[in-house]
């Protein structure tokens, strides 16, 4: 057993920056086209994947979504790190309505589906590596199919998800940005999840 941590007194190096992946819409166009043709599974992994984006969820509080948090005004979101917090409604969008239909309307074995909404075919959550696999296949065929319609693609992954869908709030004029994601300080979102690669700024006359 070590007495002392090695790494004390030891900082970060600071000019190392992290990439900040910004997905397209055309991109995650493309992967719902090629999972749509794979099914199944797949199918499931690119839908949770758009409702990643569309709700600005967390990654695995979108592999955990309920069945029973999806109600007729929305989908209920709480908040995992304090649940005495006033719950979210993520209210009905045509896209996010269209999203929740599609999936739910996906074959799988019997009474699979009726606990979580992008559980695996019997039912169950999908494991961090079980999930992993299975975004690894259908990255590689979403290249694929956007080689052969000439267009650029890049792996990304679910945790880039909701990072587009903030910057695409913020892009919108969105105002209830730190609703959504169930953040109290604005700063983590300009930080982390901000990945526009355009601001605008309205003039003063």
């Amino acid at each position: 057993m070590f007495e002392t941590s090695p790494f004390d007194k030891r900082s970060r190096n600071k000019r190392v920056k992290e990439a900040k992946r910004h997905v397209t819409h055309d991109e995650l166009e493309i992967v719902a086209a090629a999972d749509r043709e794979l099914g199944g599974r797949y199918h499931i992994i690119a839908l949770a994947l758009k409702t990643a984006w569309i709700c600005a969820h967390r990654s695995f509080k979108v592999r955990r979504v309920a069945i029973d948090a999806i109600t007729d005004a929305g989908i209920l979101r709480t908040d995992s790190k304090d649940p005495t917090k006033p719950k979210i409604l993520i209210e009905w969008s045509p896209g996010l309505k269209e999203t929740v239909d599609e999936t739910r309307a996906i074959k799988r074995n019997k009474l699979a589906g009726s606990f979580l909404l992008f559980g695996n075919l019997q039912g169950q959550r999908y494991t961090k590596s079980g999930w992993g696999k299975l975004l690894d296949t259908s990255m590689a065929t979403a290249e694929e199919h956007a080689r052969a319609l000439d267009l650029e693609f890049e792996h990304f992954s679910l945790q880039d998800c909701r990072p587009k869908g903030v910057s695409d709030k913020l892009e919108a004029g969105h105002t209830d940005t730190q609703e959504a994601t169930l953040h109290t300080d604005g700063k983590m979102i300009a930080r982390v999840y901000d990945r526009r690669q355009l601001k605008k700024a309205t003039p003063a006359g």
